[in-house]
């Protein structure tokens, strides 16, 4: 609780699945009574999966609370018991038939603090490779897209992508390999940061 609130009482108005309904009594730092619902859900995570030709994984769903079918990138809740760089690795590998040798954090955001205690886990995920996905039920009508980061921002400026959690971690991808891309090299051979700079992958990787 933010220093200076109490909470005087915590209702349970409905338990779902996946979330649960709540309203809490409290008083204010300034001595005011408030009542405050909100759903409390487990935290969460999308992957913006990157190859060698700086192509991100989108994926095409039917979503049904918004009615619309999206782009949005592999992502989902995290489970009991599991750290969200975990269920990242999951989600991709099930959502999306990948793995990944490198998984970093790009940040932690809010989903809707107004209403929704959760927070969404933005990673980078670059070294892929390619399997077989193990969709849900729900998830069947899923269609992978592999497209260059580069449109995928535009995509997101545009409107063609509108959910939030996948539009801050592009956005953040795109802005993170500019500002990498302008770092003076090291050393004499200089270095490549962050994915693989090569437009061909290594003999061996899967080619999409």
């Amino acid at each position: 609780m933010i220093q200076g609130w109490e909470t005087v009482t915590s209702q349970t108005l409905h338990e779902g699945r996946r979330m649960i309904l709540r309203r809490d009594e409290v008083v204010r730092p300034n001595g005011t009574l408030g009542s405050y619902e909100y759903v409390a859900q487990p935290d969460g995570v999308r992957v913006v999966a990157l190859d060698d030709d700086l192509r991100v994984a989108l994926l095409e769903e039917d979503v049904y609370a918004c009615g619309e079918r999206l782009l949005v990138l592999p992502g989902g809740g995290c489970e009991a018991g599991e750290t969200p760089e975990q269920a990242a690795a999951r989600e991709l590998a099930e959502e999306a038939g990948l793995t990944a040798d490198r998984i970093r954090l790009l940040t932690r955001m809010w989903r809707m603090p107004a209403n929704v205690r959760a927070t969404e886990h933005l990673y980078l995920a670059s070294d892929l490779h390619l399997g077989e996905h193990h969709r849900e039920a729900g998830e069947e009508g899923m269609i992978l897209r592999w497209t260059p980061l580069d449109e995928a921002v535009a995509m997101c400026v545009d409107g063609r992508i509108t959910e939030a959690g996948t539009m801050a971690a592009l956005l953040l991808t795109a802005r993170l390999l500019s500002d990498e891309d302008a770092q003076p090299p090291s050393g004499t051979e200089g270095h490549v940061r962050g994915p693989d700079r090569r437009r061909n992958p290594p003999a061996g990787r899967p080619q999409w």
